[in-house]
């Protein structure tokens, strides 16, 4: 039986459950991360933290490939 994932899971698992196994600790770790309260400042400050962190990004690249900016 073929899965509608197979396609993309062709170096993973055989399975989506397979492939699920495989992710559980990834999954973990991105669900603690959305469910950490961080203080209204904190916040701020990793917003500020990811806007430098783009404007790196797209200085680093050349014109026309951006990723953050129009």
């Amino acid at each position: 039986m073929s899965s509608s994932l197979t396609p993309f899971l062709k170096h993973r698992g055989k399975t989506e459950a397979e492939q699920l196994q495989k992710n559980l600790a990834a999954m973990k770790l991105l669900k603690g991360w959305i469910e950490e309260e961080v203080t209204e400042e904190e916040s701020k400050q990793r917003e500020s933290y990811f806007e430098y962190f783009k404007e790196i990004m797209d200085n680093a690249r050349i014109s026309g490939h951006k990723l953050y900016s129009k």
